[in-house]
């Protein structure tokens, strides 16, 4: 349990070793889960519930939900406590940008970004595909709840979110220019910190995971 604690198992204390373009290197093995998914979801489309269910029931949930709320989430502000961050940076509301929501722009970001996360290079999942499946296969195997608890991991893992890279409270814009794709253990784990605050490189200057996924079945 690192909730409370001065370090995180995960993050470790020595910040030479510490990721220089995610705010903590997930396991290898979540894009497995992944992977299992995206047979459950290719099991369902061809009219077999019971296979998904039985996929779905393989994939390491708990395990992921539990990396996500003791280390994904929580690791900027281990890195914060480890270097004894100024947090005094805040750009006064006034001469913030007016428009803080990505919302009217998430999407663009996100076919740009192919996807994927930035920081860490995680396959993410569209929102409405997400809803979509959660609402016909109806089951309490896969479920978005409203804790973090309840809430399947793969969701925890996937859920596209557009992050500012300079955080909008220390005045970054709300801007194709300032937003990249996240998943939510990246950008949870920023926690409004700034790259160099966090020893992180700019996403901007390694290049789009260009692969197939977007020809998945995830996303007909």
């Amino acid at each position: 349990m690192c909730i409370g604690k001065d370090f995180c198992v995960e993050l470790g204390t020595d910040a030479l070793k510490w990721s220089k373009e995610s705010p903590l290197k997930r396991p290898e093995w979540f894009e497995s889960q992944i992977d299992l998914f995206v047979e459950a979801v290719s099991s369902f489309q061809e009219g077999d519930s019971e296979t998904c269910l039985g996929l779905i029931s393989q994939i390491r949930s708990e395990e992921i939900i539990d990396w996500y709320v003791e280390h994904g989430q929580m690791s900027g502000k281990h890195r914060s406590s480890g270097l004894r961050l100024d947090e005094s940076l805040e750009v006064p509301i006034g001469y913030r940008d007016p428009q803080r929501s990505p919302k009217k722009i998430e999407l663009s970001v996100f076919h740009r970004d192919n996807y994927h996360c930035r920081y860490c290079g995680g396959r993410l999942i569209p929102t409405n595909f997400m809803s979509s499946f959660l609402t016909e296969l109806n089951s309490d195997v896969f479920r978005n709840g409203r804790t973090n608890r309840d809430r399947h991991g793969i969701i925890h893992l996937t859920n596209p979110v557009a992050d500012h890279v300079i955080p909008w409270r220390l005045g970054g814009k709300t801007s194709l220019e300032n937003l990249v794709s996240s998943c939510p253990p990246c950008n949870y784990g920023k926690a409004g910190y700034s790259l160099e605050q966090l020893g992180l490189e700019t996403p901007f200057n390694r290049p789009v995971i260009m692969d197939n996924w977007c020809e998945s079945q995830i996303f007909d």
